[in-house]
């Protein structure tokens, strides 16, 4: 399955922009519903990872911002910062690479992710997508595994708990690789206002 990156911030795109455009050396900008925007960064680029960026961006637009990795389909990693400084970390499966290791997921605080809430908060949603404890069948192990048969999947409920919006959402898990060699795909979801491109990135379309 896909690796992406991607940084959510509570703030419109036209806001964000111009601070984007000074903080990340590559990538893409989305719109992501009604007072929210999304960066997809090149993480090629050296310290251009969203864990890199998420710090010099909360910062800078004096925002929480909430950066998350997920893994080929594994792991899911969150972290919110605020004011530069790392405020909490999740990760769904502490243990990926250590098979004596204990796969429980670690900060897993719903609060911890109250300042991205689009509208009504799902809480029960919330703390189980968090425990890796999915609610829909589909998403469960067929072999009766616990947790996400998928990672995105389980980020798909975090951000579906906080209210966020089912484009938003698929925005969310979108990676600046995917977006640059499928122009035509992404330019047949896309206005062209809703994306802008950032540092050395050249427009897809």
């Amino acid at each position: 399955m896909t690796t992406y990156g991607t940084i959510l911030i509570p703030a419109p795109l036209e806001q964000a922009a111009p601070v984007l455009r000074e903080v990340c050396a590559a990538g893409y900008a989305t719109h992501a519903g009604p007072g929210f925007c999304l960066v997809h960064p090149d993480r090629s680029v050296d310290r251009n990872g969203v864990f890199a960026l998420a710090g010099p961006i909360s910062a800078a637009l004096d925002a929480p911002v909430l950066a998350a990795f997920q893994y080929d389909g594994d792991r899911l990693e969150l972290e919110v910062w605020r004011a530069g400084v790392r405020a909490h970390r999740y990760d769904s499966w502490p243990g990926r690479d250590d098979e004596a290791a204990d796969d429980v997921p670690v900060g897993a605080d719903p609060a911890a992710f109250l300042d991205f809430a689009a509208g009504p908060v799902d809480d029960r949603r919330l703390a189980s997508a968090l425990a890796d404890t999915p609610t829909d069948a589909e998403d469960k192990d067929v072999d009766g595994e616990p947790g996400y048969v998928w990672a995105q999947a389980l980020h798909r409920d975090v951000l579906r708990a906080l209210g966020h919006p089912d484009q938003a959402v698929r925005r969310a898990r979108w990676d600046y690789f995917h977006m640059h060699g499928a122009p035509q795909a992404l330019s047949d979801v896309l206005d062209s206002t809703e994306l802008v491109a950032l540092g050395t990135a050249r427009r897809p379309f």
